[in-house]
């Protein structure tokens, strides 16, 4: 999950996104090291590997949702991270783990699935969430950057 935090900031930083996740490396930083590590321990987290045993892919989801998300009256899966290897662009991993959240969601009987992200740049992030059948709930601005709350009804689907 490190190496792959890593390999996005690195990416992000050479289309000149800074704000995202900042300029330094996940690996070495206590804050992500911790969170990686406590996520590890929990249940939630879905690895998606390649042929080769390559770690291609990582889903956390969870029923914590993120502080930026108002409570809802209902069970939930909550997307807490999806990243995928930027040198594995385009080869559908994203999509994948995203169907896992929904098996996941629907294995549970939850109907509900949420997440929040980024929606700088143009919202370009909020509209790659929305090609997997997201809609936009709410702008949600931190301290650090504007994000966007997007849900997903598996009833819908």
């Amino acid at each position: 999950m490190l190496a792959l935090g890593d390999e996005a900031v690195v990416w992000m930083n050479a289309r000149g996104n800074t704000e995202q996740w900042g300029t330094s490396p996940w690996t070495g930083d206590e804050k992500h090291e911790q969170t990686v590590y406590y996520a590890l321990l929990g249940d939630g987290v879905y690895v998606m590997e390649s042929e080769e045993g390559d770690v291609v892919g990582v889903l956390m989801a969870t029923d914590q949702r993120s502080d930026y998300a108002p409570e809802v009256d209902e069970r939930e899966l909550y997307i807490n991270l999806l990243l995928t290897s930027r040198r594995r662009s385009g080869q559908g991993i994203g999509a994948a783990l995203m169907e896992r959240a929904k098996a996941v969601a629907g294995e549970q009987g939850i109907d509900l699935i949420r997440l929040d992200c980024w929606a700088g740049e143009d919202g370009s992030l909020v509209r790659v969430y929305e090609g997997y059948g997201f809609e936009r709930v709410q702008e949600v601005f931190t301290e650090d950057w504007p994000g966007m709350l997007l849900a997903l009804r598996l009833s819908e689907q």
